[in-house]
């Protein structure tokens, strides 16, 4: 029992000195845990919850659709902008904006109208395929205000007045009600009509709780109840396919293990020191750009092939095809493994033992990762994380490879994820050759 006692006290005490993988055991759960509580919820507190980036387009210029526009601005679910639809849609087929709530000309008026008959108004949701969540909540909100104005506007004041004549009048000449159907509805809008003569004040609060049980109802359930406009929902992707979950799980997962391989050249370089075989090249006649140069040319090729086979492998399988340019798709691919490489100098210039800087490493690789949306996809970040996290260069290489597959982007966009790709990979091969020790 002593001796027992005595190796596990060995043991402690051997985990206790190392403090690098004590650290790492410790700090990576609490980052992650971190990272995806901050994201699905955290505390659940009001002040917690995301605000959607959306545009609100207003072609109408009406006075309702301006009551409508002002109160979905007001919304605290909301971070709503008044943009043009010229301005609007690039920004969301970029992802840039969650979606564009669209008012079209006539809207106030024909919703006004329709309520209780005739033709109905007609709007428009502009969305990114990839975020079903802002379509949602925009539907909900359309028909929670609309119903509100509407009803306001249609059974209170003069315009009330107005509305409620030109509807019993259509309830009078209609020719597809019954008989018995026509009577109630005639009784039902004099009513109205006196209740608001008589008291505006209750008239008014009637309205409102009619429109919140309009905007609840199920619709077709109830011709009087349902919402008074037509709603053309329409994903914005340049490419014709729309967001696939397998393109993006694929260009995260290859980022991911990709990235992995240049903590493998790191550690590799380490390693070779130490076994002497370092020693020997540069014994021979190599220069040391050259020496440098090989790994880094070696392992920006290998890499760009595993990236190419992973994100083929996918296309095979499960029929995602790359929507914008091939050859975009090609050069992010490259600037990524070309990263990689210039990332894995890095390692092996500021490492002093191969098994404390694998550890270091792929905490630091899994950080990049995490922040650089190949586990969730970046537009679940909060605002200031979205921002934060262009910092991160797989940022970079997820955008590019999403822009180049279901986003169907041009070319251009490729162009420049691909340059900051290689802006990273020259800062850190630069590094490398600063920090390098030659002496061994």
């Amino acid at each position: 029992m002593t001796a027992l006692l005595a190796l596990v006290k060995v043991q402690i005490q051997l985990y206790l000195r190392n403090r690098r993988a004590m650290l790492i055991n410790v700090l990576v759960p609490i980052l992650i845990a971190s990272f995806f509580g901050s994201l699905f919820g955290g505390s659940g507190s009001k002040e917690a919850a995301l605000a959607l980036p959306v545009a609100l387009v207003d072609e109408d210029g009406g006075e309702l659709s301006q009551r409508i526009v002002r109160l979905l601005a007001a919304d605290p679910v909301l971070k709503a902008q008044p943009l043009t639809r010229e301005q609007a849609e690039p920004l969301v087929r970029q992802g840039k904006l969650k979606a564009a709530l669209v008012f079209n000309k006539g809207f106030g008026d024909q919703a006004s109208q329709a309520l209780f008959g005739g033709d109905k108004a007609h709007a428009e949701v502009l969305y990114d395929p990839s975020d079903n969540l802002a379509l949602g909540l925009l539907r909900g909100l359309l028909a929670q205000y609309t119903m509100q104005q509407v009803m306001s506007s249609s059974f209170t004041g003069a315009t009330g007045q107005k509305n409620l004549d030109a509807t019993l009048a259509r309830v009078e000449n209609s020719k597809d009600l019954a008989p018995d159907q026509r009577e109630t509805l005639k009784n039902m809008f004099a009513s109205v009509r006196k209740l608001q003569n008589d008291f505006p004040s209750a008239a008014s609060a009637a309205s409102a709780t009619f429109a919140t049980s309009a905007a609840s109802a199920p619709e077709g359930k109830n011709p009087l109840l349902s919402p008074p406009y037509v709603l053309e929902e329409r994903g914005l992707a340049s490419g014709t396919q729309g967001y696939n979950g397998y393109a993006h799980s694929f260009a995260g997962m290859g980022a991911q293990f990709v990235l992995f391989m240049g903590v493998e050249l790191g550690v590799a370089i380490l390693l070779a020191r130490r076994s002497g075989l370092w020693a020997r090249l540069r014994a021979a006649p190599l220069s040391r750009l050259s020496l440098l140069a090989s790994h880094l040319v070696s392992t920006t090729l290998i890499a760009s092939c595993v990236m190419a086979v992973i994100m083929g492998a996918g296309m095979l399988i499960f029929g995602f095809r790359p929507s914008g340019s091939v050859l975009g798709l090609a050069l992010v691919i490259l600037g990524y493994g070309f990263f990689t490489g210039g990332f894995g100098l890095f390692l092996a210039a500021i490492g002093r033992s191969p098994e404390a800087t694998r550890g270091l490493a792929v905490m630091a690789a899994l950080m990049m990762v995490m922040l650089g949306g190949a586990w969730v996809p970046s537009f679940i970040f909060p605002a200031w994380l979205q921002d934060l996290t262009l910092v991160v260069p797989v940022r970079w290489a997820i955008d590019g490879l999403d822009a180049m597959t279901w986003r169907g982007l041009d070319f251009g966009v490729a162009v420049t994820a691909a340059a900051v790709l290689a802006a990273f990979a020259v800062v850190f091969a630069a590094l490398a050759w600063w920090r390098f020790d030659w002496r061994e």
